[in-house]
């Protein structure tokens, strides 16, 4: 999948899904929405890992117009945010993020208490809540496992907003609670060295890559560009370059 660079596109960090006037993103993420139903066909990928290597990669944007293109599909669908250092599924559906799984899970806050419905048919989100400086406490606990399979029973699809991977090790935890990873990469952004680094690592701690989604997609940048989609497509290669990522010829 491909979608639009953040510079210069107020898309990003919105719902876009949902507008009246339809445009490639749309088309992207409702590409997304269906690859992401034929894996969940049998019913064991309900909850979705999203993931990148580092920062800005367009994760949180992804995730939230993931969910509601899911949810105009009928299919009730739950966001928990799980980046604990930078929390920003709760701006884009103009949410406040008190309140959240972090209460429930150090304050005894119950389940409905945390759980926020959005302006979007069939979506709702659990926001961060208050910081907590080792998130591990949260992650490692028997109330957050529980939670994730509690969800997975109310919900068709769990869609957890993680941090980075070469940031933080959180993803160790939550992999656990997962049945498998959308990993994000950004165009002329993301270096070879870091998906390479980054996929090595989740799969070292059993996360399942289920597939990628490549994000601020420049076409300017790319020769072959054609028609608002890339007929071509990058590798993950062995070797650690220190190359943004770019298409590869077929």
């Amino acid at each position: 999948m491909l979608f639009g660079k953040k510079k210069k596109h107020s898309e990003f960090g919105k719902i876009v899904v949902a507008e009246k006037d339809k445009s490639r993103k749309d088309e992207g993420y409702s590409r997304l929405r269906d690859n992401v139903l034929y894996l969940n066909a049998d019913g064991t990928k309900k909850v979705i890992q999203i993931e990148s290597a580092v920062e800005g990669e367009g994760k949180t944007t992804t995730a939230c117009n993931l969910a509601v293109s899911l949810g105009l599909t009928g299919k009730k669908v739950i966001i928990v945010d799980l980046d604990f250092r930078r929390p920003k599924s709760h701006r884009v559906f103009k949410l406040s993020k008190d309140l959240g799984i972090a209460e429930y899970i150090l304050d005894g806050k119950t389940k409905e208490e945390i759980i926020k419905h959005t302006d979007y048919e069939n979506v709702d989100i659990i926001t961060r809540g208050k910081e907590v400086y080792n998130s591990s406490l949260v992650f490692i606990s028997d109330k957050f496992k529980d939670l994730i399979a509690e969800l997975r029973e109310i919900y068709d699809f769990v869609i957890l907003d993680c941090a980075p991977v070469l940031l933080v090790s959180d993803y160790i935890h939550i992999s656990k609670v997962s049945d498998g990873v959308l990993f994000m990469v950004a165009h002329s952004l993301t270096t070879k060295a870091q998906v390479v680094e980054a996929i090595k690592e989740l799969k070292k701690n059993g996360a399942e890559i289920l597939g990628s989604v490549f994000t601020m997609y420049d076409k300017r940048k790319s020769k072959y560009y054609a028609g608002g989609y890339s007929g071509k497509y990058y590798k993950y290669t062995e070797e650690l370059e220190n190359s943004p990522i770019e298409e590869e010829e077929e």
